[in-house]
């Protein structure tokens, strides 16, 4: 977390880690460029449906505008819209909701691409006829290419009514046909709405395609669902009256075998053809009542903590856990599990936040919870989960500190660790001030000296923490000294220092030339830092002013002196004549 900053102002890291069912651990695998970008491309929106499913990323972010849209119906409909889109595509997830849910479940594969194919014309039909077994039988039968496109000619043609009745009135048997076609002893012709008028055309055509199967269904050329051509009404039916005149008991009708298939095989089947099923998962016993939940589910986990469900769950806490565990999936189950059942009267006074609580923290949350009420959750709302864990930790000194410091004090504690808050309750609020400067090192020096570096930092300032951090017990000694200990450390560490004192017996130029010869790299890296101190500028470009002017002198003296090489130039020839 603390990698992102400077890309991500604070405030942006605190938001981006604050989204409800947040998991930071899987924030962790992208890199900080990745995540940064990804953040001020989508926001928060758009984080926190990689959180929970780190594979989301590749789908929102291969192009800005389509992953915009996936977010918006994400939004609206619930994150099971990234499965639907990996395994159907994004035009698919639009049209999905609990009717494309029950049409997938009874129909299977059929219906699932007849709405591929047809989008909302298809769903409509299928929502019209989803309990008329004569429909089921006709699509099982002869499949949605040939029949769904009919059916819409018949249901978006209102003239038909029209057409076929004055037909029917030329021939003998117009009452015994009309009450067939019609369903009453006198029709009702052109008495109808609108709607009703296109919802019995289109079940007249499910009944004849049921009744003369291909005979009806060849008299059409379908290219698209919206352009069937057909033959004239006089013809089909001149067909229909030779069908009733003839010997009915002669014609053949098609039927779709009886399937000995269970419920329970049909929920799990719909399930996985949508993608909401995990690899290796099944439908308990009591898939009758998961499937009541599955019309409430929103989201993937709702759909898997249905898939693990079990009836020992249903039988010990009733019919409203189905509803719960279809919205909070396998967060629910063991919040019920670790509540044993109390969190569903707990969620209905708190809300539903306090599910996420509980499976995140166990059933010390729920009791924080019971104990602070309102107060904890409102805080938990507005700096994010961790304010549950913390108060739980440290119970009323823990909630006074959030309560004082804010979002500060749980995004230090989120980035350093738990005892940011702990060191605050113990050592005051000094902690946030250098914590924040000096990260997870001015925590760990504050946690072993305590008080006593937290006083030589108040009386010389602040830079002791950072010394104490670089060297430890031997900084502090020295921080004891004042301003003059931190002068020193600013170019040395203690140890060098309390070695090159022992040398100013012998003068300065002695020690000067002592420390070189005993401690070069240390030496060099003090006189770096002091020329970067004193004029103000960085110790990389005073090390490569050192570097130039080092090379500038090594050059001119093997320029001056190359007489002291010329041995070993000549051994060298020697041996290369040999060789």
């Amino acid at each position: 977390m603390a990698s992102l900053y400077p890309m991500l102002d604070y405030r942006d890291i605190f938001q981006l880690y604050n989204n409800s069912n947040n998991n930071a651990e899987n924030l962790k695998i992208f890199s900080p460029e990745i995540l940064t970008n990804f953040y001020k491309t989508f926001g928060s929106e758009g984080t926190k449906y990689i959180t929970d499913n780190p594979e989301n990323i590749f789908l929102i972010s291969k192009d800005t505008s389509r992953g915009q849209e996936l977010i918006q119906l994400a939004n609206e409909k619930g994150d099971i819209i990234f499965p639907l889109t990996r395994k159907h595509g994004i035009a698919f997830a639009k049209h999905y909701d609990r009717d494309v849910l029950n049409i997938v479940i009874k129909f299977q594969e059929d219906g699932l691409l007849a709405i591929k194919e047809y989008g909302d014309k298809a769903k409509m039909l299928f929502s019209l006829f989803i309990d008329e077994e004569t429909f089921y039988h006709v699509i099982k039968t002869y499949g949605h290419k040939q029949t769904i496109p009919i059916i819409y000619l018949f249901y978006d043609n209102k003239d038909f009514n029209s057409q076929m009745s004055n037909y029917l009135k030329t021939t003998n048997a117009y009452n015994w046909l009309s009450s067939w076609w019609y369903g009453t002893d006198t029709a009702t012709i052109n008495t109808q709405d609108a709607e009703s008028a296109s919802y019995n055309n289109a079940r007249r055509a499910v009944n004849l395609i049921f009744e003369l199967g291909n005979d009806f269904i060849d008299r059409f050329e379908i290219v698209d669902i919206n352009n069937v051509k057909e033959e004239a009404v006089t013809t089909i039916t001149n067909k229909l009256r030779n069908f009733f005149i003839s010997d009915v008991e002669k014609v053949s009708r098609k039927r779709i075998r009886q399937e000995d298939i269970t419920f329970q095989d049909k929920l799990f089947a719909g399930l996985d053809i949508l993608g909401f099923v995990p690899i290796g998962s099944g439908i308990s016993k009591g898939a009758q009542l998961a499937a009541k939940g599955a019309q409430s589910a929103r989201t993937v986990k709702g759909f898997k903590g249905l898939a693990n469900l079990t009836d020992d769950l249903v039988k010990a806490y009733g019919d409203d856990i189905i509803k719960f565990v279809a919205n909070h999936g396998d967060d629910g189950i063991k919040a019920v599990q670790a509540t044993d059942g109390r969190i569903l009267k707990l969620s209905q006074q708190y809300g539903d936040d306090v599910v996420r609580y509980v499976s995140r923290y166990g059933a010390d949350a729920e009791k924080t919870i019971e104990k602070y009420g309102d107060d904890v959750l409102s805080l938990a709302r507005q700096f994010g989960d961790d304010v549950i864990k913390y108060t739980t930790l440290y119970g009323d000194d823990g909630i006074r500190i959030i309560q004082k410091h804010g979002k500060d004090i749980v995004l230090l504690s989120s980035i350093y660790g738990d005892n940011v808050i702990k060191l605050s309750i113990t050592h005051g609020d000094d902690i946030i001030k250098y914590v924040s400067r000096y990260g997870a090192s001015g925590g760990r020096v504050i946690e072993k000296y305590g008080d006593d570096v937290i006083g030589l930092a108040k009386r010389y300032g602040d830079d002791v923490i950072k010394y104490v951090g670089m060297y430890g017990d031997d900084g502090l000694k020295l921080a004891g000294k004042g301003k003059a200990g931190l002068f020193i450390m600013r170019f040395m560490s203690p140890t060098v220092f309390a070695k090159c004192v022992k040398f100013i017996k012998y003068g300065l130029i002695a020690t000067i030339f002592l420390t070189i010869a005993t401690h070069p790299i240390a030496f060099l890296s003090g006189l770096i830092n002091a020329l970067a101190w004193l004029f103000g500028t960085s110790p990389v470009i005073i090390a490569i002013i050192l570097g130039l002017v080092a090379a500038f002198f090594i050059i001119r003296f093997l320029r001056k002196f190359k007489w002291v090489f010329t041995p070993f130039l000549i051994c060298f020839r020697i041996l290369k004549r040999f060789v």
